[in-house]
């Protein structure tokens, strides 16, 4: 029985570099032409930032007009709301850099993304602790409840630590105030205490307890100022629930780091930052007002620790100047386009067996086959 054989067309080096160049057009025009995809809730996300970088821009017009120029040294992206080093009203000290990354617009994005998570719908009522230390974060929660319309009831801490609303005639309450009178949001604080150590100013001078006192009075609010921590958060939650009237609580969002909301420095790092359904055993151990909700199966949203929020939805932790609203992962990605991808992958294994496995390749760049060295014949099966 013969054995018939048959000899491998040599392909050229021309084919190997047509080949290559056709795949590498091809992988560049996948990655260049990706399709922008955008995210859930898409419209009420940006909805959310612009009114949130308008609230931004009542307040600084107001701080230029009522209160004086801002120091670009103090407040480098010129927003308005970014307080001073020490005033009579400030509690404690506080870090720059993390105030100045949440006059972020888009933050009031990261709100409606949480919300959403946390199963709120439109209509629905949270409760809320605001802290005078972290302004833009009060108005990225007030901003997101406003675009689903839900009904806030907020107590606020007067007080604020170094670079918050620490400017006595520019308080987080008056900040509240002026943007609801500007028509920007409908929530406002019904009560609010003197916030700093123990939730009663504690240490302050006698001056800046008496500002406190003004604040909360000019603003509407009204004062809680208990005899120790346990009555203050009796109190707080029986305002809570009284001023929801028979609509349930759908969720607890406490901003920065207010003792009665937290509990102790402890308590404050049992709860991870962002949303927490289901908080740690060690968590529920120590008594506040986030422990009180989470308790009662309320999702408890904890607005702290900025840099790791930041990067966790995709926002700038510095920037020289504000982001425009709308900018972000949170708004919209970008996918490969899977015609594109398809095509890609189709003209490249068509290439390989054209040229490579039928030999059009060899006929294409045809070698002389008297110059060819001769090779072993190989048997065909």
């Amino acid at each position: 029985m013969k054995k018939v054989y048959w000899k491998p067309v040599k392909t050229s080096w021309q084919i190997h570099v047509i080949i290559a160049i056709v795949s590498l057009i091809c992988i560049a025009s996948v990655e260049l032409f990706k399709i922008k995809i955008k995210k859930s809730n898409y419209q009420e996300k940006v909805k959310a930032a612009q009114l949130m970088d308008s609230s931004i821009k009542v307040l600084k017009k107001y701080r230029l007009e009522k209160i004086g120029p801002i120091d670009p040294e103090v407040d480098p992206v010129d927003s308005g709301i970014i307080g001073t080093l020490i005033t009579p009203i400030t509690s404690n000290s506080g870090v720059r850099e993390a105030k100045l990354a949440t006059v972020n617009p888009n933050w009031a994005a990261v709100m409606i993304e949480i919300f959403n998570k946390a199963d709120i719908q439109k209509g629905d009522t949270i409760a809320a602790g605001f802290s005078g230390s972290f302004p833009a974060l009060n108005i990225a929660v007030l901003s997101a409840a406003e675009v689903m319309k839900l009904k806030v009831v907020a107590i606020s801490s007067a007080a604020a630590s170094t670079w918050g609303a620490n400017i006595p005639d520019m308080s987080w309450l008056d900040m509240e105030r002026i943007l609801n009178e500007n028509k920007l949001i409908s929530n406002r604080s019904v009560a609010a205490s003197l916030g700093g150590s123990q939730d009663r100013a504690t240490g302050m001078s006698k001056e800046g307890k008496e500002l406190l006192r003004k604040i909360i009075e000019r603003n509407g609010a009204e004062l809680i100022f208990a005899k120790d921590e346990q009555t203050n958060l009796d109190t707080r939650m029986t305002i809570y629930n009284e001023k929801s009237g028979d609509a349930p609580i759908k969720a607890f969002v406490n901003v920065g780091g207010g003792t009665i909301s937290v509990g102790t420095r402890i308590g404050k790092q049992l709860f991870k930052p962002g949303l927490n359904k289901n908080p740690d055993y060690e968590a529920l151990q120590i008594d506040s007002v986030m422990t009180r909700f989470a308790k009662e199966d309320v999702p408890v949203i904890h607005m702290t620790k900025i840099r790791a929020l930041s990067g966790k939805y995709g926002l700038p932790y510095t920037f020289s100047i504000i982001p425009r609203p709308g900018e972000g992962a949170l708004f919209s990605s970008y996918v490969y386009d899977k015609v594109i991808v398809s095509a890609t992958l189709f003209i490249i294994v068509a290439l390989l067996i054209v040229f490579i496995k039928m030999g059009y390749g060899g006929r294409l760049f045809s070698v002389d086959n008297s110059k060819k060295e001769k090779g072993t014949s190989e048997p065909m099966v």
